[in-house]
């Protein structure tokens, strides 16, 4: 009797081990499946968050546009602009006028930037250089160019603008990653580029000694480094590149006589049009 007794207990012992260990498996599976629908929700929600945010920014680049298009200048435009520019009251209307003929849309897109250079020169890498030059027109980084910042980049790269405020304007043309500072890979590409289009425009398609130039170019840009570090990974500031440049006799030259954008003479019919 008791051999019986202690038999059911023992099987009693065995169903609630089994019990208990079901329920542990069961709990374990539940947790497992709780982990991985949470985690499939974090991943929707962020890939939601993600297109939402391009949307958003979609649709600000499409404000931002239409926002910018203006068919006629205010007087205080006009004087704003005029003071801003070496370009008086006629000339920015007439500048103006141009734009809107070929960018009725009140902005150029990137495309367009593109093509008005690789027409200007066609026989160098134009896209290169314009790719560089865009940058700084671009002062609102739209991936466009409206009128305000065409006539400001326009009247900068101009004869009358000082060295200072050239490279000033410059140090945005090389520093193409955007971060405020200018690397040697980043001095050699963009005086690379500058001076193969100046040149050919100069050389009406020559090549000479253009390589020759393009070697002091780059040697002189480098020089600036070594004086302000020997360290070959140190970065230069605006002040720092400025200042270099100033000291350096042949990037100086380079930059005071040469027009960087070449835009102040180029025909604004040049400009394809936005399809509609």
């Amino acid at each position: 009797m008791a051999d019986c007794v202690t038999e059911q207990l023992n099987i009693d012992s065995l169903n609630r081990t089994e019990s208990h260990a079901s329920l542990q498996s069961n709990t374990t599976v539940n947790s497992h499946r709780s982990s991985v629908t949470t985690l499939y929700s974090m991943r929707s929600t962020r890939r939601r968050q993600g297109i939402l945010n391009r949307i958003g920014l979609g649709v600000q680049t499409v404000i931002r546009r239409f926002s910018r298009t203006h068919k006629s200048l205010t007087d205080l435009e006009i004087q704003i602009l005029s003071t801003m520019t070496n370009f008086n009251r006629e000339e920015v209307l007439q500048w103006h006028e141009k734009f809107l003929a070929d960018c009725p849309h009140g902005y150029m897109t990137r495309r367009q930037f593109i093509s008005m250079y690789r027409s200007l020169c066609p026989k160098v890498d134009a896209e290169r250089f314009a790719r560089h030059i865009f940058r700084a027109f671009d002062l609102d980084r739209s991936n466009t160019v409206d009128f305000r910042e065409f006539l400001v980049g326009l009247s900068i790269t101009s004869t009358t603008s000082s060295l200072q405020t050239k490279l000033e304007w410059l140090f945005q043309v090389f520093d193409i990653d955007g971060n405020g500072l200018l690397t040697r890979e980043e001095c050699s590409e963009v005086i690379d580029a500058i001076v193969r289009f100046n040149y050919c425009q100069q050389a009406n398609g020559e090549n000479g000694n253009i390589e020759e130039l393009v070697t002091s170019a780059k040697r002189s840009m480098m020089r600036i480094f070594d004086n302000v570090s020997y360290n070959r990974r140190h970065c230069l500031t605006m002040a720092q590149f400025v200042q270099g440049c100033q000291n350096d006799e042949f990037i100086s030259e380079l930059f005071a006589n040469n027009h960087s954008s070449n835009l102040d003479t180029a025909d604004t019919s040049l400009i394809p049009k936005i399809d509609e």
